[in-house]
């Protein structure tokens, strides 16, 4: 994402060099234009850096991210306009005559852009973390569910659950040898029972995974699970993705 925008900026940076030119009518350089924003090359290996270095200390205190952001951000605005004006001048030397002087550009760029580089350096690293928060969190399932079965609220454990298929508008449960037709769809089932245990493996079916007893397949993307009650359950390439540890 941030090579792309990077791009973007840079192209449209150029673009501007030439309409201005053409406006005022002075004489348009590609080279020096190219040169000038190579500004913007810094900021994709800055980003990248200060992303790890915020994310490795990650403050807990919120209070504190805020003057630690800005501090990096300040810090590496500068470095940035160092760097660039560094690379301004080396570059200017080898191809320009006379040489641009190291305090006029960076004089020129501390005044014109260093309020840009700080609210990128600020902003994207808050973006970053708030986008990269911790997934590894562990949702925990209960061991009973409860059923509305006509005027009656039954529970039964989990682990007795070997099947669910859809019977529009319910669902149906299979416990042992009952049939339970339940007011509730699939897609809540998915919320409330461990998909590690539990797989969707087609629009209308879940099965709980230790109760196959074979999977076989179809030769087109689609398998056959055969349950241990003898039942034959379609597996649907479209849910290949949750049923896929059956076969490996």
């Amino acid at each position: 994402m941030y090579f792309l925008i990077v791009v973007f900026v840079f192209l449209m940076a150029i673009l501007q060099d030439y309409i201005y030119s053409r406006i005022q009518q002075t004489g348009f350089y590609l080279l020096e234009s190219l040169l000038y924003n190579m500004f913007w090359g810094f900021f994709i290996p800055f980003t990248i850096l200060i992303n790890r270095l915020i994310k490795a200390i990650n403050p807990k205190n919120k209070l504190s991210r805020l003057p630690l952001n800005l501090g990096i951000g300040i810090v590496f605005s500068f470095f940035n306009i160092l760097l660039f004006t560094c690379l301004f001048v080396f570059v200017s030397s080898l191809i320009f005559t006379p040489t641009h002087r190291f305090t006029n550009i960076f004089n020129a760029a501390f005044s014109n852009q260093f309020y840009i580089a700080l609210l990128w350096y600020t902003i994207f690293p808050v973006i970053y973390i708030a986008n990269h928060k911790p997934t590894n969190l562990t949702k925990s399932f209960s061991d009973i569910i409860k059923f509305k079965v006509g005027s009656k609220i039954i529970t039964i454990p989990v682990s007795t659950i070997q099947l669910i298929s859809t019977d529009k508008p319910y669902s149906v449960v299979y416990v042992g040898d009952r049939k339970i037709l339940v007011n509730k769809s699939l897609k809540q089932f998915e919320t409330e029972l461990d998909p590690t245990i539990f797989l969707r493996v087609h629009r209308s079916t879940i099965i709980k995974a230790t109760h196959v007893k074979e999977v076989k397949s179809r030769s087109n993307g689609d398998y056959d699970a055969t349950l241990k009650n003898g039942q034959v359950i379609r597996l649907s390439r479209h849910f290949r993705s949750n049923w896929e540890p059956l076969i490996q």
